[in-house]
This record gives C-alpha cells, sequence and structure tokens, in this order.
C-alpha cells in the first residue's frame, strides 16, 4: 500500500521524461528501483567506483564520465551523499537535469495532510515488511502516533480515536525516549535514525526529510526563541540546536554541536562548539 501510494506520485512527476538515470548502488537505489521508479524509463545506473549490485545484470553500469547528456534524460540521484553528487555534476558541466529521490517524493504533495506524511515517514525508512519495520526499528511508533493523533484532533466524532492515539504517543515517547511533543510543526519524512534521548520544544518547526539522530536537543532558550528547521536537514549524534536557530534547506549539522541563535545558509555543513559553517556548496539548485 505505501509503495502502491508512491510509485504513483513519482511515475506522474516523471512523465516529461523518456529516461532516467540513477546514481547510486547503494540501499537507497535498490529501494528506489525496485520500489518507487517505473522500470521501463531507467536506462542505466552511475557509479563511480563500479560497485557490485543487485541489479548490475539488468542495466549498464557507467562512471559519472560516461553520462551521456539528453534533453529528455532525468538524473535521479539515490545516495545519501547527494550534495558531493550534485557539486560534482556542476562543476563538471553536465548537462542533465537532475533531483534528489526524496525531492520526487515531495512534488505536489500535501503537507498539512498527516495521512499522506505518515505514508512518507515510514517509506523513508521501510526496507523490510511492516511488522518487521516496527520489531528493528521501534521508533517509527512515534511517528505513527504522532501523525494519528494530530489527524484526528481535526475531527470531533474522532475524539475518542485522538485521545486513544495520544495516549499511546506519549507511553511510546517514554519508553523509547523520543520526547515529541503534538504541537511540533514537521513536515513528511520525519525520520529518527535511532532511539533514544532526543528532545523537542512543543514550539520546533521541523521541514520536509529532517533526519535526527540519538541524543539531541531541539529546544528554546530563556529568550524564548525557537529553532526552525528546513528541508532535507540531517543532524547527527548529539547536537543541540536551541534558541532562535534556524537551518536553511539541505544542511548537515556535524556530532556534537551546539547551534545557539545560529544562522545557516541552504547546503552547508555546520559543526563545532559553538557552531560555526564548515563548508558551503556553492551551486543553485531549487528544491
Amino acid at each position: 500500500m505505501f509503495n502502491f501510494y508512491i510509485k504513483n506520485k513519482i511515475k506522474n512527476n516523471l512523465k516529461e521524461y523518456s529516461n532516467i538515470i540513477v546514481w547510486g548502488t547503494g540501499g537507497l537505489a535498490d529501494l528506489a528501483i525496485e520500489n518507487w521508479l517505473p522500470k521501463k524509463k531507467i536506462k542505466y545506473i552511475i557509479d563511480p567506483y563500479n560497485q557490485e549490485c543487485s541489479y548490475k545484470k539488468k542495466y549498464d553500469i557507467y562512471r559519472p564520465d560516461k553520462i551521456h547528456n539528453n534533453e529528455n534524460d532525468l538524473i535521479v540521484i539515490c545516495s545519501s551523499a547527494y550534495l558531493e553528487i550534485i557539486e560534482y555534476i556542476n562543476k563538471n558541466n553536465i548537462s542533465c537535469n537532475y533531483i534528489y529521490i526524496y525531492e520526487l517524493f515531495l512534488k505536489g504533495c500535501d503537507k498539512n495532510n498527516e495521512i499522506s506524511n505518515l505514508f512518507i515517514d515510514i517509506l523513508a525508512v521501510k526496507n523490510c515488511n511492516f511488522f518487521k519495520l516496527v520489531f528493528i526499528r521501534p521508533q517509527i511508533l512515534i511517528n505513527i502516533t504522532f501523525r494519528l493523533s494530530k489527524h484526528f484532533k481535526k475531527y470531533k466524532i474522532f475524539i475518542l480515536f485522538y485521545w486513544l492515539f495520544s495516549f499511546l504517543h506519549y507511553l511510546f515517547c517514554a519508553i523509547i525516549s523520543i520526547q515529541l511533543p503534538l504541537k511540533v510543526k514537521a513536515g513528511p519524512g520525519l525520520i529518527f535514525a535511532h532511539p533514544g534521548t532526543i528532545v523537542f520544544t512543543p514550539r520546533a518547526k521541523l521541514g520536509s526529510f529532517v533526519t535526527i539522530y540519538h541524543c539531541c536537543t531541539i529546544g528554546t532558550t530563556l529568550s524564548g526563541k525557537d529553532p526552525s528547521i528546513g528541508d532535507f536537514v540531517t543532524i547527527y549524534t548529539g547536537s543541540h540546536i536551541l534558541g532562535g536557530t534556524k537551518l536553511g534547506n539541505h544542511c548537515r549539522v556535524g556530532a556534537i554541536s551546539l547551534l545557539l541563535d545560529f544562522q545557516g545558509d541552504n547546503y552547508s555543513t555546520i559543526a563545532g562548539i559553538p557552531a560555526e559553517t564548515k563548508k558551503k556548496y556553492l551551486f543553485d539548485h531549487s528544491d
């Protein structure tokens, strides 16, 4: 059900392209080829190291310098190192259009629809059947109860379901040690990489596809200001995003970093105590 939902969405978003070039041979590429992308449109796969993958017999694998530019081609980047890949594409004047696989999830997405958001939350981490997923990644229960509570709260007729899922949500928060108040605003693709000691202020604002590792705090300060986090942001272990910190889209926050009223530009790597911008990717790519 989850894969069918997103596969149709991606199919519609790729109607204008005749050929798809998949960049990546890891787990994300496997998921994309197997479940989301229209297989008949996949032309070949790009991998700089020509690694073995489960699709080697079905598709040719080329190095990046072998990309055949065509106005009807689209490079779909299926790698967590997508910023480095986009940087390579720009530096080497590769003329194909390109997009990060998860950006396809958001085209035409109603971010106010919590059921749709929940589907995307699950698909972003689902690499096995649903029951196994709950067993090996119990933190997905936080997403499920968070989204369903917010959904049922909109309808007075479902008030009992709201109270039920609210109770289950705070119960799972206590057990899994992820304090996610229902007042938090979070776009689709909210990912908890690991369970354990993650704390949010109720007034936090999170964009789409925010990934948070364990031992992190998204909190206020005595000034009363609240953090705001953009789309496609990854916050690594032990980092604290505090006060009026604003992180632009496609930021990475290094492990054990302290961001206090910090202003992070788009496409930046940020780290340190206190934090500073370590790298800014110098390219222009609209989200």
